[in-house]
């Protein structure tokens, strides 16, 4: 009986700092800056655990139409970053709208240009044409996206 617990509280233990050991990455999506009536985005963004270099950046789309998402180009105080996605658009019916989602990965140093920045427009590169939206307005008005980033980056 004392070996039997013994054991049972040495992998209790274990468990728990394994548990503990690896920081919890996954931050919530939230919506770009848009004007009623306009396609507005959403991002996500999640830590790469399998790789642990940097992070999965999200890009989905709600709407009538089905969006093919190619490519996300972050302007950061007017310099460009371009990234292409990795796989196909996926495409699912929600409600009665086309749910359009795509990714890309980005190195952990990519964020640090977020953290000063003092405009940051996102354009989604689609098949149906661009999609350019404020991120971070230059009067300081920061979307639900831009909060997520920095949640994301300070983790």
């Amino acid at each position: 009986m004392k070996k039997f617990s013994l054991t049972l509280i040495t992998a209790t233990i274990l468990l728990s700092a394994c548990a503990t050991s690896a920081p919890e990455r996954i931050v919530t999506k939230g919506p770009l800056i848009c004007s009623e009536h306009e396609v507005c985005p959403e991002l996500s963004i999640r830590w790469i655990e399998e790789k642990r270099n940097g992070f999965k950046i999200t890009a989905e789309i709600n709407n009538a139409e089905a969006y093919n998402i190619k490519q996300l180009e972050f302007i950061i105080d007017g310099q460009p970053y371009t990234y292409s996605t990795i796989q196909p658009t996926k495409f699912k019916d929600v409600s009665g709208l086309k749910n359009s989602t795509n990714f890309i990965q980005v190195p952990v140093s990519f964020l640090n240009s977020f953290t000063h920045a003092k405009q940051i427009d996102l354009k989604l590169v689609t098949d149906k044409g661009d999609i350019e939206r404020p991120i971070l307005k230059a009067n300081g008005e920061k979307s639900s996206a831009y909060l997520t980033f920095l949640k994301g980056y300070k983790q």
